[in-house]
């Protein structure tokens, strides 16, 4: 009876010899690409020793990142196969054959000489028993249900008559002639259990060489792994702040806010001082700065035009104080400017991040 199920270790070296076969692919490919490219541009410059050196570097960088991603799915993967072949191993173990079936050439007894499972690729596989008359030998082959199976007849590629075949087997030689009754075609197949038990061992021996000599250098443990993981990680969380912030540093609001003036309190301080007096305010006095995450300030003068009511003040001193300071980092607060019996404060934020600065055109854009 065939065995689906094996134990982890020979899933173990069924992933590694494709992590193996991966790295070595991909290294042959890059180096054999940077080999075409030898005598050009910037290429010409190194000796062969140089160029085996860098391009080992190169080629390292990108077997670097396959032996990272392999590692990454190596548990869930082998988990799988594992799975899948638990399953179909219950199926076959579980599967109870057709009850007393006779040979149906001279209906004595048969045994049960073989059991398998078909159609492993769907979903619906099923088991299949083959019983040998224990009298005249005659094999027949039944599901579990008790159904016949019928081997699938092939079809004339030239015009798809359904083939006659005869079989020959000796020496562990398989002959099979596929002749059309319909048209002149003929085929012989020939297998030769022999040759393909070599090819399969020949095949076997270069696995084994493979994971023998590239095992240590192309599958990680699962130290270097996590490490090799998080450098990944990091590496690609850095390469996306510095993409975005390319992308920002190109956008229209970062360059405007580039060229707003950061003005010191001294050039703050003169700037409003000469407009307001031209506006008929005077006596400019700022209280003491708050210095935290902004640096904020209070700020009062005092109204000089008799015929300017409260609102009228207020209005024109505030649009006065937006438009000095439209062009540089600060800012009238939104409480805006108060007014009480002449004298006029209000309050002014200091703005110093690009990302501040962004943020307060942002404000501007929506107003």
């Amino acid at each position: 009876m065939c065995r689906y199920l094996k134990d982890k270790q020979h899933y173990i070296d069924l992933y590694d010899l494709h992590t193996i076969e991966e790295c070595l692919s991909y290294y042959r490919d890059i180096r054999n690409s940077l080999e075409n490219k030898r005598n050009a541009g910037g290429f010409k410059k190194y000796d062969k020793e140089e160029f085996d050196r860098e391009a080992n570097k190169a080629a390292s960088l990108i077997i670097n990142v396959i032996k990272a991603r392999r590692y990454e799915r190596k548990e869930e993967v082998i988990h799988k196969w594992m799975e899948e072949d638990r399953k179909m191993q219950e199926k076959l173990d579980n599967a109870a054959p057709p009850y007393e079936v006779l040979c149906d050439k001279c209906s004595s007894p048969t045994e049960i000489i073989l059991k398998d499972l078909r159609d492993l690729s769907e979903t619906n596989s099923k088991v299949l028993f083959m019983f040998e008359c224990l009298k005249c030998k005659k094999r027949q082959v039944l599901y579990e249900d008790g159904t016949k199976w019928h081997p699938k007849r092939h079809r004339c590629p030239e015009c798809n008559s359904i083939l006659n075949e005869k079989s020959e087997y000796s020496n562990d030689v398989l002959t099979i002639n596929y002749s059309c009754l319909n048209c002149s075609y003929k085929n012989e197949e020939i297998d030769d259990f022999n040759e393909m038990e070599k090819e399969r061992e020949a095949r076997k021996a270069k696995e084994r060489k493979l994971l023998a000599e590239y095992r240590e250098e192309f599958c990680v443990d699962d130290k270097t792994g996590r490490e090799m993981l998080n450098f990944f990680e990091h590496f690609s969380r850095m390469l996306k702040e510095w993409e975005e912030k390319k992308k920002k540093d190109k956008g229209p609001l970062i360059q405007k806010a580039r060229q707003l003036k950061k003005l010191t309190f001294v050039q703050l301080k003169k700037l409003i001082e000469d407009a307001v007096q031209k506006e008929g305010y005077i006596n400019l006095k700022f209280g003491k700065p708050e210095i935290g995450k902004y640096v904020i300030i209070d700020f009062s003068v005092i109204e000089t035009r008799d015929g300017r009511k409260e609102r009228k003040s207020q209005n024109t001193l505030k649009k006065l104080i937006n438009r000095l300071l439209e062009d540089t980092n600060w800012r009238l607060m939104s409480g805006g400017i108060n007014y009480r019996l002449g004298i006029l404060t209000g309050r002014l934020k200091a703005y110093e991040s690009e990302e501040d600065l962004v943020e307060i055109l942002k404000k501007k854009k929506r107003q």
